[in-house]
């Protein structure tokens, strides 16, 4: 009988089929047992559904499946199901993934004993050639092939020193004594597998390109197994990289997303002195990325890496607190498992080693700082713009830490006042106002056209071509006299106060504006370069979200040469305080500028209140509702007039729909619980209270406002502040916010109640802070005393708030502190990010080097109730305003909103299609869809057209592929057209393209995109470009640039592809445009994002599609409490809530600096701008 085995290899981000192929090969020779061998991938099994089905088939015809995972099997999205498919099979299962915890829970799968598990599980340890030999014989034998039992398991330590082509540790106290104290160590992490394969070249060829550059290294291979295991990492620490309590390395590479470097010892920090890897080691760690498949520069291809990629190459290492960098290694299936070195990369790679490394060892008197702040426009009056940030006066706290810290630091100012002012008196980039002859005497430098060419000519040919394809040659007309490039700032010693280079010039506009692959002009290439090499920086600081260096034109994340960021910024340490409610943006800077994020806090929010005029009206509506029932007709009628004129005269009949010119002031009373619902609604909103400032807790009562916001939603399994304290006083909060106007038998109304309760939560505060300095017993005490009882849920509550709240509050110092850490070459640890105020006061403390979620778990299971509740609101009002169902709607989704909801807007589209997530069993990842029968539904589909952002695009690719897969399931459904509107719209405009000579297929695959946005590589959709700088005439003109900026298309497999036909004939249909906004603390007044994307949409619409289509704005603000307004009643609530209020207005001009002006500059742009149209 000819022996052959049957087996079925699956690979979850494990070893490659084709290596583990030619392992069974060679089983023929030792035992003469064949093996038929059929390998797959999870990655092309999640991909190809053809794929998928071949893996079914086999494993149902095999007498053995393998499993390889690294780590979770459930990163296989079908592996829930494929379970089904492995208990049918009949064959010997054999799932490992080399992790004890999952391989219980897998455990299930295996058909052989528990001693048989761990007899084939020990191959699986360590990773070998001949360990992988020895799994095929094991299942020879165990299935009766052979009488022969395999080797034993080779083994081997659990790391290493690495030395050139092998495995030696026996001489590594010698190696270690040869290192000399004068040059900078590098620690390099890496797997042992790839040693013990004897895929180690790229290493070799780091250790080379550190040594040609003066530097030493210790290369460490580590077992998976040992870095997952509690403490392994550490272990790793203390006996590769210290030496009597002190680290003997400048910089750490990592080279395995799986290194637990931030949890060495199983403890995942918080706080600084949780951190094992700052106790032990404290250097920066940078990720050098490994690409699986052919390598492309930016020329070549635009996307960057593969979604598969992005859990090893960014989102571990994110979680890690690594400086993400570039790609320095590429595999191909014929070359399997082995890493193909990308020298130019690894070149930089280790420039920028070096870069970090040496900053230890630099003295602090000689170390030279850039601290580069965002001018948005040509116009002084807009430095130091940044979202709640006020940059001067951060600056100006940074500079007298610098100087007190032993920097060279000259002239310092006083505070921001005078820094501004400073400013203003020097050359900035605006020069509309000043004589040449004076900003040749006030700039820093001008740079020679020879000294700028110098380094131009060192970017490749492409970049040079595509650079002067739009700016012409060096050096241009931007910034520059006579040849010469402008370097304005001030120069204070060794720290280099300035401004990010403008990225286009209004004159130039005209000619940039359908172009949306625009590289940086050439002041902006020379003034970074003159940063790094005139100047010599080693470090730049850049505050304040958001610069353009981080959206110039390049892949989605690890840069290639080609790629804008990375020649401008070219290896020189970044350190960005950026807020942390951004998330999205936020990434943007680490995956591709390679910086270290500062999370800093947004600013204080605040209950908006009544005040002024509406406090007038509110007591009008007080007198009405108490008087209402027992008063004369005519005495009611009297304060419906009062209430009325006072409406009238404040102008707010048209917040409630009232056309003043045709309506009848006798039918008011009507409108009497309307205007009482929308002022309560006003009052209890949050509004920003002041401007953050680097390093500083909030000032006076803006201390006691934060700790209220932050506790005025559930925190995890802590309950809201607000909620618990009505509960003990016996309301429920939520009924009085949703029915303002009911009264009880006393008289009282809802709204007094509720304002009662939040001036008395708000005075307990006060007394918590002022009375008992936090003590959780006093103030629970305090409680009692007044109330005679305290439940579980608010005793918890405040003891949330003065046990874990406060103290991360106060540890406001940290995001100044991590940024002199990493101006020392320390490690900042890492944190989350998301919007503190909702629900997640987790996230403090500020200061950490931020990261965001897994997007392959979008949306959650809490989004997704929050979404489908947010978008059924939006039908609702649909039918409300215009009688019948939505048909078609366009929608504007955004990575930093999904990022901050964990995916509200994916589960608000998926609820409109009428579809629902399937989540794997374990670890909360999205595997499938199910579809919603319109019976559930109780409504037809709604027909669902996406434009998504660049960042969207590069940080959401799973995302995507999701919601196509939705579009494509629906389109197919055997519904009627009535019941569909997707699959009615393509089956009309399938046959209208056929009738153009277009074939089936194309017509099919065309018409089923619903998700379009910018092309690949670039950022903006050009509308933005076009207000500010006043280059339109009428919405035609925006309308046209939203088009040809907007009109790529994204789906599975099809990666931006310009249909503009397609994208007209989407978005020309749509009854409705819809943003929502999932936080108070950016709203669509403080960033010009909103008005770009819906603003354009809306313009779009309304020139070459339904000049009536209604624009919404969901609030998802609070989970529990969505609303949706049209977009003229969110602007109208803003103004009411923010703009004419107070506390906001006073907040902007209570720092002692003029920043307040640019402030309200910008909201009196994004008032005036974008909603002309």
């Amino acid at each position: 009988m000819e022996k052959a085995i049957r087996i079925t290899y699956l690979s979850v981000d494990s070893t490659p089929p084709n290596v583990l192929k030619e392992s069974g090969s060679k089983l023929k020779d030792l035992i003469g047992v064949d093996i038929d061998f059929s390998g797959y991938t999870s990655t092309e099994c999640d991909d190809d559904p053809l794929r998928y089905g071949g893996l079914c088939r086999d494993t149902l015809e095999s007498d053995c499946v393998i499993i390889f995972s690294m780590g979770d099997p459930w990163k296989f999205r079908r592996f829930d199901v494929y379970t089904q498919i492995l208990k049918k099979s009949g064959a010997l299962i054999i799932p490992i993934t080399g992790g004890l915890e999952v391989d219980m829970m897998t455990r299930y799968l295996f058909s052989g004993t528990d001693k048989e598990f761990m007899s084939i599980e020990r191959y699986s340890i360590y990773k070998s050639p001949q360990n992988d030999v020895s799994i095929f014989w094991w299942i020879a034998r165990h299935l009766g092939y052979t009488d022969e039992d395999p080797p034993e398991p080779e083994s081997y330590p659990d790391h290493i020193l690495y030395r050139r082509g092998g495995m030696n540790n026996e001489d590594a106290e010698r190696y270690f004594s040869s290192l000399s104290k004068d040059k900078i160590t590098v620690g390099i992490m890496f797997t042992l597998s790839q040693v013990a394969y004897g895929n180690s070249g790229y290493i070799d060829a780091i250790v080379d390109c550190l040594e040609s550059k003066g530097m030493q290294a210790i290369p460490v291979a580590c077992s998976f197994d040992c870095m997952r295991s509690v403490g392994g990492t550490e272990r790793i620490f203390e006996t590769y990289f210290c030496r009597e309590g002190k680290a003997i390395i400048d910089v750490l590479i990592s080279e395995t997303g799986y290194a637990n470097i931030n949890r060495a010892d199983g403890v995942i920090p918080n706080i600084d002195e949780e951190s094992c890897f700052r106790r032990l080691v404290d250097v920066p760690v940078i990720f050098g990325l490994a690409i699986h498949g052919q390598y492309h520069d930016f020329e070549q291809e635009k996307i960057g890496i593969k979604r598969s990629e992005f859990g090893s190459n960014v989102i571990y290492p994110e979680l890690d607190g690594n400086v993400i960098s570039v790609p320095i290694s590429y595999t191909t299936k014929e070359t399997g498992k082995e890493p193909i070195p990308i020298y130019e990369r690894i070149d930089h790679l280790c420039r920028l080693a070096k870069a970090w490394g040496s900053l230890r060892r630099k003295p602090v008197k000689d170390r030279r700082v850039a601290i580069m702040m965002w001018q948005s426009r040509p116009n002084s009056g807009m430095i130091g713009g940044a979202s709640g940030l006020d940059t001067i006066e951060s600056i100006s706290d940074l500079l007298k830490r610098l100087d007190s810290t032993g920097y060279i630091v000259e002239n310092i100012p006083e505070n921001g006042k005078a820094l501004i002012s400073e400013i203003l008196e020097n050359v900035t980039n605006d020069l509309d106002n000043s004589p040449i002859e004076y900003v040749r005497s006030k700039a820093v430098d001008l740079t020679p056209k020879k000294d700028y060419a110098e380094h131009y000519e060192r970017i490749s040919e492409w970049d040079r071509t595509m650079t002067e394809a739009n700016w012409g040659e060096p050096v241009g007309d931007i910034m520059t006299d006579r040849d010469h490039i402008i370097i304005p700032g001030l120069l204070k010693g060794n720290v280099f106060v300035c401004y990010q280079p403008m990225r286009g010039w209004a004159e130039h506009m005209e000619q940039n504006t359908h172009d949306p692959l625009l590289f940086t002009q050439h002041q902006y290439n020379g003034y970074y370069w003159w940063i790094k090499h005139v100047f010599k920086a080693d470090m730049i600081f850049h505050i304040g979200t958001h610069g353009t260096l981080e959206w110039l034109p390049g892949v989605n994340v690890g840069m290639s040469c080609k790629c804008n960021p990375d020649y401008v910024l070219d290896a020189v340490p970044n350190i960005y305080a950026y807020t942390i409610n951004d998330p999205g943006e936020g990434v943007q800077c680490k995956r591709r500028i390679e910086s270290v994020l500062i999370g800093h806090m947004p600013p204080a929010l605040a209950r908006a209140d009544g005040y002024e005029y509406l406090d007038e009206v509110e007591v009008q509506l007080q007198d009405y509702f108490k008087f209402r029932s027992d008063s004369s007709e005519e005495m009611r009628k009297g304060l419906v007039s009062q209430i009325y004129e006072a409406a009238k005269q404040h102008n707010l009949l048209k917040d409630l729909g009232i056309d003043e010119e045709t309506f009848d002031p006798d039918d008011f009373e009507e409108y009497i619980i309307p205007l009482h619902e929308y002022l309560s609604e006003v009052e209890d909103t949050l509004v920003r209270s002041d401007l953050h400032i680097l390093g500083r807790v909030p000032q006076l009562q803006h201390y006691d406002e934060m700790i209220y916001t932050l506790m005025r939603l559930d925190n995890g399994e802590i309950k809201s502040l607000r909620d618990t304290f009505a509960s003990n006083a016996g309301y429920d909060i939520l009924e009085l916010i949703e029915n303002p106007s009911s009264m009880d038998e006393e008289g009282e109304l809802n709204s007094e109640k509720l304002r009662a309760i939040d001036s008395s939560l708000r005075e307990f505060i006060e007394r918590l802070h002022q009375d008992y300095d936090f003590d959780a017993e006093s103030g629970i005490k305090d409680i009692k005393d007044r109330y005679g009882k305290i439940d579980d849920d608010l005793r918890k509550s405040i003891t949330y708030v003065c046990e874990k709240l406060v103290p991360n509050i106060n540890r406001m110092s940290y995001e100044v502190d991590h940024m002199m850490d990493g101006l020392d070459g320390r490690y900042v640890i890492p944190g989350p990010s998301g919007a503190p105020e909702r629900g997640n006061a987790d996230i403090l403390p500020m200061g950490r080097n931020f990261y965001s979620l897994d997007p392959e778990t979008v949306p959650t299971k809490t989004s997704w109730e929050t979404g489908k509740n947010l978008a059924e609101q939006m039908i609702q009002r649909f039918v409300k305003d215009h009688g019948s169902y939505p048909r078609e709607i366009g929608i504007v989704v955004w990575a930093t909103d999904m990022m901050k909801t964990g995916g509200d807007d994916a589960a608000y589209i998926l609820w409109l299609l009428g579809m629902e997530p399937v989540w794997s069993s374990h670890g909360g990842q999205v595997v499938d869809l199910k579809v919603i029968p319109v019976s559930e539904l109780g409504r037809p589909r709604v027909d669902v057209t996406l434009n998504i952002t660049g960042l969207f695009r590069d940080t959401f690719p799973a995302t995507i592929e999701l919601l196509d897969e939705a579009v494509k399931t629906i389109a197919n459904l055997d519904e009627s057209d009535e019941e569909n509107a997707l699959a009615a719209n393509l089956r009309h405009d399938i046959i209208e393209d056929i009738s153009k000579g277009i074939s089936p297929d194309l017509a099919r695959k065309n018409n089923s995109i619903r998700i379009f946005g910018e092309a690949l590589g670039t950022y903006g959709n050009g509308v933005g470009n076009l207000i500010e700088n006043s280059m339109w005439e009428n919405t035609s003109d925006l309308a046209d640039v939203y088009a040809d900026f907007s009109s790529y298309a994204y789906a599975k497999g099809d990666f931006g592809r310009q249909l503009k036909d397609h994208f007209i004939r989407r978005f020309s249909k749509v009854e409705a445009t819809v943003k929502n906004v999932p936080s108070r603390g950016i709203d669509i007044l403080d960033i010009d994002d909103v008005y770009q994307y819906l603003g354009g949409m809306n313009a779009f619409v309304r020139t070459y599609g339904n000049k009536d289509a209604t624009t919404y704005i969901g609030d998802d603000s609070d989970p529990k409490n969505t609303k949706v307004r049209s977009t003229q009643e969110e602007l109208r609530f803003l103004f009411r809530a923010k703009v004419m209020n107070p506390k906001f207005n006073n907040g902007l001009m209570e720092p002692p600096i003029d920043q307040s002006d640019i402030y309200v500059t910008d909201i009196e742009l994004l008032i005036h701008n974008p909603y002309a149209f």
